[in-house]
């Protein structure tokens, strides 16, 4: 089962400045009985989120705590596999789930806070 943004709205996930080093967080959220990942990243200044799923073998992208950008840092890895997305959309450029989609998951930046919003 995937998160439910608008079960979620207000939630906050992290700050601003989390995403200082890596440029991503590994957000886990809590909800009931329900455990989600949902990965907060910066790029070129925009800030996105998505569900920490590949869409190839629904495993987490990440293996080791916040790092989710390949070397060159310009496209989010999965470590399983070595499929590139674009961070912009997450757009699989590369691997074997070329053509499809990380889930986007709806935030928006209040202040300081990166929150959950209902979905548009």
């Amino acid at each position: 089962m995937l998160p439910d943004p608008d079960e979620l709205a207000g939630r906050v996930l992290c700050q601003v400045k989390d995403l200082a080093t890596t440029k991503a967080k590994d957000v886990i959220i809590k909800n009931g009985d329900e455990q989600y990942s949902i990965m907060v990243v910066q790029w070129k200044g925009d800030i996105r989120a998505f569900v920490n799923s590949c869409p190839h073998a629904r495993v987490p992208l990440n293996m080791l705590g916040d790092t989710f950008f390949d070397l060159t840092g310009s496209y989010l890895l999965c470590t399983t596999h070595g499929a590139h997305f674009r961070p912009t959309d997450g757009y699989c450029t590369r691997g074997p789930c070329r053509g499809k989609s990380l889930r986007p998951f709806p935030i928006e930046v209040v202040g300081t806070d990166i929150v959950v919003v209902p979905k548009a």
